[in-house]
């Protein structure tokens, strides 16, 4: 029978505390088990009185339980007469055993050993693999109330702040001595503007870190949470059957009755326990924790614009230096550990997916994986909040700099393209030069710093290239991996046209000077025929009216056959040799549209187009062409 596979993390919103408990049921459901078997064991000896008596105990024991066990202590709908998948096969299990009436001392001390200690080492292994999801939680969320702390102090400093800029200007009023008190208020307020500008940040951090926790990290937490308690149920479908083989061999007329028991157990799929528990808990009415907003003083009335003047700008500028800095070493640092997460991920996978019944072997693997996997998710959850601080600083003091050269007197080399892809280098490629990072231009074309005729990157983009979106909804794989398994808006649902022989025309969006010998210029509005689209190098081969050809940066051009969204000149891309690349299927993937490519674990494919930040790639297999998430691959 197969089964639909559903995620908890991604069905139940802030379901922490109804899950955990419903896991822990579980858990301490198999000291129930365990005492039955125990008290099987000495029963068998007084056949088939005594051990009517028994089933009938735990028919009891079953009824009282059964709501807890299928649907947990408080389901948002009561599921009546219905039981989950392990209780109809525990009851199937206690009405066979109604039949046996017979029993001997080997199968007595069989039950003791094989069966009961088992179930006793089981409830003592996944009670302690529960509490260290537990432990992890409340470090989730100890860590995103001490964020919360930190909203709250910068809200005490401001205000703080606020009142010392009062108080000096009530002593100005009163001070024969102006130009000097005029002095001390000057210095106050910047300090004020100062403390309001981390304040800000505050906020948008405690907004970002709160929607983290809410769509990334606790969503992980409760999908370990169903591994969990689904390998539960597997390896206590195991213990059944080991139990019921001892009988067979002890009872051959019992066969019969025990059989049909078996047949059962075999149907108690792990997932359906999950998806009982999942359809009696889904709250509609669960409603997500409001954003943190900007206060102004009480004292002190002010919008929630950030102060950009002089002084302001330059402790901005100090910070967004170190914000670029930390986020480029942790995007690398992120992007390893999830690979080890998606490696790990696929072990997992690819014992889970087995038709057959696993074996003991087998799940102590799955288990000792399921350790491996949190160990690991830890080090990464930890690793990607610091990332989204980092990069919550920078869009947040870009946005506010506005058009403003945050230059910093650090000599740097650059590139003709910046790691973060919404970052300007300013001046020529081919020198060392200051850091000038400059935000969204309000216009598509406007002019740079200095006339500089490349302009201004724009930020058109940049908050949906580079913001995580985590509100979602998909399968079983970690949200973690498939750029939260929804496509970010930016992507084009035009999947571009490499083909030489169709000759498209593409529009000058902007002049472009030629820098080297491979390249050619462009003017303002000219028309230009494409050779050669871009293989994700960000350059594109064209053909001037003038016969004259060459490479122009792919963002000067508006190419005629796709629909893509005009935004303003980006930084020339480094030019070079152009070299296959290739990435292997983590996760089977099914296209939603014409434009994407389905994936099954373990294709090769090669790279058409790399990821922009979109958390999409074009690829190749076999032929096809399309974009797939690029969190479902593995570069090669």
């Amino acid at each position: 029978m197969s089964v639909e596979v559903i995620s908890i993390g991604n069905e139940l919103k802030d379901g922490y505390k109804p899950t955990n408990q419903w896991v822990k049921n579980g858990i301490n459901w198999l000291s129930d088990i365990e005492a039955f078997y125990r008290a099987r064991a000495s029963i068998e000896k007084e056949y088939s009185s005594k051990l009517q008596s028994l089933c009938g105990e735990y028919f009891k024991k079953k009824a009282k339980s059964s709501i807890n066990l299928s649907v947990g202590d408080e389901p948002v709908i009561t599921p009546g007469s219905l039981e989950c998948a392990s209780l109809v096969a525990w009851t199937e299990i206690l009405s066979q055993t109604e039949t046996i009436s017979k029993a001997h001392g080997k199968l007595s001390a069989d039950f003791e050993k094989n069966v009961a200690g088992e179930l006793l080492n089981l409830q003592q292994k996944y009670e302690g693999i529960r509490t260290k999801f537990e432990g992890f939680n409340n470090d989730l969320i100890k860590k995103r109330d001490g964020y919360y702390n930190e909203l709250s102090k910068a809200k005490k400093e401001y205000d703080s702040l606020c009142q010392s800029v009062e108080n000096q200007r009530v002593k100005l009023e009163k001070s024969s001595n102006t130009e000097k008190t005029q002095k001390k208020l000057k210095d106050k307020e910047i300090d004020m503007n100062i403390g309001k500008n981390n304040y800000l940040i505050k906020i948008n951090i405690g907004n970002r870190l709160k929607d983290k926790y809410y769509y990334q990290d606790l969503p992980e937490v409760l999908d370990g949470l169903q591994d969990l308690n689904e390998s539960r149920v597997t390896r206590l479908n195991q213990i059944w059957l080991a139990a019921s083989s001892l009988e067979k061999k002890t009872l051959e007329n019992c066969i019969s009755y025990l059989n049909s028991a078996d047949n059962v157990v075999n149907k108690n799929e792990c997932t359906l326990d999950t998806n009982m528990f999942i359809k009696h808990n889904l709250n509609s009415q669960w409603n997500e924790p409001q954003d943190f907003y900007y206060i102004p003083s009480s004292i002190w009335h002010d919008d929630d614009k950030m102060i950009t003047d002089t002084n302001e700008l330059i402790d901005l500028k100090k910070q967004l230096n170190n914000s670029i800095s930390l986020y480029e070493n942790l995007k690398t640092k992120c992007e390893e550990e999830k690979n080890t997460l998606g490696e790990i991920s696929i072990n997992k996978k690819n014992i889970k997916s087995s038709k057959k019944m696993l074996s003991k072997e087998e799940i102590f693997n799955y288990d000792d994986l399921l350790l491996k996997y949190l160990y690991q998710l830890g080090i990464f959850t930890n690793d990607d909040t610091r990332k989204v601080i980092a990069e919550v600083e920078i869009e947040t003091i870009q946005n506010a700099a506005g058009d403003k050269v945050m230059n910093l007197d650090i000599p740097v080399e650059t590139k003709k393209k910046s790691r973060l892809g919404f970052l300007k280098i300013g001046g020529s490629s081919h020198h060392h030069h200051h850091h000038n990072y400059t935000t969204e231009s309000t216009n598509n074309g406007g002019g740079g710093e200095g006339g500089d005729s490349v302009g201004s990157l724009t930020r058109s983009s940049t908050i949906s290239n580079h913001t995580t979106s985590t509100k979602h909804t998909a399968g079983t794989s970690s949200r973690i991996f498939g750029a939260f398994r929804n496509r970010a808006q930016s992507v084009s649902s035009t999947v571009t046209n490499n083909s030489l022989s169709a000759r498209p025309q593409g529009k000058a969006l902007y002049a472009y000077d030629a820098q080297g010998n491979d390249e050619v210029s462009v003017q303002l509005g000219e028309t230009v025929t494409i050779l050669e689209s871009d293989d994700g190098s960000g350059w594109t081969m064209v053909q001037t009216p003038s016969n004259e050809q060459g490479l122009v940066p792919t963002s000067y051009l508006e190419i005629q056959s796709q629909n893509t969204k005009k935004v303003g000149p980006k930084v020339a891309p480094k030019k070079g040799a152009k070299k296959i690349k290739y990435c292997e299927a983590l996760y089977d993937y099914q296209a939603q549209g014409n434009d994407e490519l389905t994936l099954s674990v373990g294709d090769k494919i090669s790279i058409i187009t790399e990821d922009d930040g979109s958390g999409w790639t074009e690829g190749e297999i076999d032929g096809d062409t399309g974009l797939f998430p690029t969190g479902y691959v593995k570069f090669l």
